[in-house]
């Protein structure tokens, strides 16, 4: 799978323009979020950034491409020329606008089978009413609910792999005059953009472009 070595260079740029980026650096928060090591979080992917303590979480998302018809635990996810999904084993997920119940009920990913262009995770149970084209989103336990992990106030801006120790993430929380191309990074559900859709819901200041 080809890499970007920056997020608003190269043969496919996510930005329009050079945007700014949050100084001082994060850490990835590993204490909240589970990654596996050697995997990739892609350029443009929605971040939690918390400038009190310096850590990062992000908001994994994946767009679903088929479902097994002979297991519909399996579910095939998008893998684009320039990212694929950071999810790890033990990760639960809901469908993106349909997230309910309780954290306990929602499906965990059991397993993940990377191979080339191909990403395909096996949940604990199906997701009822999942289909081609949805969206799937990680989900959190808030007070015994399934919830979003919050509301994206950041993104990134390059590919970070993840080590096995500290993790930094370079983030922008202000493209400027720019904008991030959201059909070339990983989806971004309606409920992290503010009512018109050209914004974050928790930063005004991160503008999307639905241009390709």
């Amino acid at each position: 799978m080809k890499r970007k070595t920056a997020s608003f260079t190269g043969t496919r740029p996510i930005f329009s323009g050079s945007p700014s980026i949050v100084p001082g650096g994060f850490n990835l928060d590993v204490a909240n979020q589970h990654f596996a090591v050697g995997d990739v979080i892609p350029a443009g992917t929605l971040a939690i950034a918390n400038e009190e303590t310096r850590k990062v979480q992000i908001v994994r998302t994946a767009t679903v491409v088929e479902i097994d018809a002979e297991d519909t635990k399996k579910v095939t996810l998008r893998v684009d020329e320039f990212f694929a999904p950071c999810f790890a084993v033990g990760n639960k997920v809901l469908k993106a606008g349909a997230i309910s119940g309780t954290f306990a009920a929602a499906p965990q990913i059991t397993k993940i089978e990377k191979n080339g262009q191909s990403y395909v995770v096996t949940l604990s149970a199906a997701i009822s009413g999942l289909a081609a084209n949805d969206t799937i989103v990680e989900v959190v336990d808030n007070g015994g609910n399934a919830a979003e992990i919050g509301k994206a106030n950041t993104v990134t801006i390059r590919d970070e792999e993840v080590s096995e120790f500290e993790t930094s993430v370079d983030v922008t929380a202000d493209t400027m005059q720019y904008a991030l191309y959201e059909r070339r990074v990983a989806p971004i559900p309606a409920s992290q953009k503010d009512t018109t859709g050209s914004f974050l819901a928790a930063n005004p200041h991160v503008k999307l472009s639905k241009s390709l």
